[in-house]
């Protein structure tokens, strides 16, 4: 009878260190989630386009993630704040006002438009060359040539029809950017629109 207690302590002791295993499991993945949510919050931002002017990349209504921190690049689609830009995109009441396009041009690029091509001549070059944009929709006026200044953007939408962008306002200050979108919202925005569209709400 003697062994009885000493069988019922060896089973608690088990039970004990399952309990602890499971609890420090637990306590792991709240603090994984926890860090995952704060990296995503201070390096990414959910938006949700709003208009044409991007289109057929991007439809109006399309979420997406912006990297708050990522370097502009030459081909980027960004999001760029133009609040304080009231008279070249005015707004009822003020307020914040984002709009997002295609980055074309950075400080020292030139870019001009003819006969609805658009050719750049990249910083420290000597030669125009046309690009290859086979995202293109609608007609791309003729503009230019454009001088990008130091620390600036020239900017287009992808739907050069309806785009109020650097073919008719110019270039805007590089600090306009807010974000430039990622690779992964590109390549599964429909996905996340639709997890946006159960769950959250929101626009640019």
């Amino acid at each position: 009878m003697s062994d009885r207690p000493h069988m019922l302590n060896s089973g608690e002791g088990r039970e004990n260190r399952v309990l602890s295993v499971v609890l420090a499991v637990a306590l792991f993945l709240i603090l994984g989630i926890s860090a995952l949510n704060i990296w995503i919050a201070t390096c990414f931002e959910l938006v949700l386009v709003d208009g044409p002017s991007m289109e057929e990349t991007l439809q109006n209504g399309d979420a997406l993630y912006i990297g708050l921190h990522d370097e502009v690049e030459r081909g980027d689609i960004v999001v760029i704040d133009v609040s304080g830009y009231p008279d070249l995109f005015p707004t009822e009441g003020g307020g914040e006002h984002f709009i997002i396009k295609r980055i074309i041009g950075l400080e020292g690029d030139a870019v001009y438009a003819e006969d609805g091509v658009v050719y750049r001549k990249l910083s420290g070059e000597d030669e125009f060359t046309p690009l290859s944009e086979d995202y293109v929709k609608g007609e791309t006026i003729d503009f230019g040539p454009v001088e990008v200044g130091e620390n600036e953007i020239f900017f287009l939408g992808d739907h050069r029809s309806v785009s109020k962008d650097s073919s008719r306002v110019g270039c805007l200050a590089l600090s306009d950017v807010v974000g430039v979108v990622t690779d992964f919202s590109l390549a599964h925005k429909d996905l996340i629109t639709g997890w946006v569209n159960f769950w959250h709400s929101g626009s640019v």
